[in-house]
């Protein structure tokens, strides 16, 4: 049995300290023993951005947004710390972020779990996500970003959800694939997909240069999980 099969079986061994107690983390860090949201441990073997990729001792492997992680002891391990320093080398030379610089990106997945109510969508020609929700009940097109940290809204999607043009101050400013721009911290009644419904999501409204509104991370880590693969999106509440 190798060793990284022996530190996987050590953390079903040892058990995972509850969620209350250990500390939310704060990156993610190749190596680090975590807990999930569902009190499930694993090792981080890869970091990209924000997103911890998480092995399991069942040998699924899945990506967390790093704050829906929380750290847990690692497991005891037998054996001269050389081995140790060439498992988390291995571990490291499998991170994306050693990958060439035009590689494509690897979807963004959050670890579903059973849930009663789930919606499901196909990408477009283009790979991409898009679907039209109700925004302090007005219809706006969105395109699904999980590179956004907020759900944006163009200046006009902002006046159809009641948002006035004048009491908006734009005293931000985002990166975006077009450089920096102005942005206007708002917070939105509710965001309605189907039979979905989120209350109070923090938004912004771009100045300019924003074609089609973006639902980002300020809704999408509000669900219980979502799923990109295989050309469709799955939500799950």
């Amino acid at each position: 049995m190798n060793r990284s099969t022996l530190a996987l079986c050590g953390l079903v061994i040892a058990g995972a300290p509850s969620l209350a107690a250990a500390q939310t983390l704060s990156k993610c860090t190749v190596g680090q023993a975590v807990t999930d949201r569902e009190d499930k441990t694993g090792i981080v073997i890869s970091a990209v951005s924000n997103l911890c990729e998480v092995k399991y001792p069942d040998g699924q492997i899945y990506r967390w947004i790093y704050w829906d992680l929380h750290s847990t002891a690692p497991p005891e391990q037998s054996g001269p710390p050389a081995a140790d320093a060439k498992l988390r080398g291995a571990a490291a030379g499998s991170s994306p972020a050693s990958a060439p610089a035009n590689a494509v990106p690897l979807p963004t997945i959050l670890k579903p779990g059973p849930s009663a109510h789930t919606l499901v969508y196909r990408a477009n020609p283009r790979g991409q996500f898009s679907f039209t929700a109700a925004v302090n009940g007005a219809s706006i097109r969105f395109l699904v970003d999980t590179g956004a940290n907020l759900v944006m809204l163009t200046p006009e999607d902002a006046r159809a959800a009641g948002i006035d043009p004048s009491a908006l101050v734009f005293n931000s400013r985002a990166i975006t694939a077009n450089g920096v721009v102005r942005i206007a911290p708002v917070m939105l009644r509710e965001i309605r997909i189907e039979q979905l419904s989120i209350d109070n999501v923090a938004a912004a409204v771009q100045e300019q240069n924003l074609k089609q509104s973006l639902l980002g991370m300020s809704f999408l880590q509000r669900l219980k999980s979502f799923e990109m693969r295989e050309g469709a999106l799955t939500i799950s509440w």
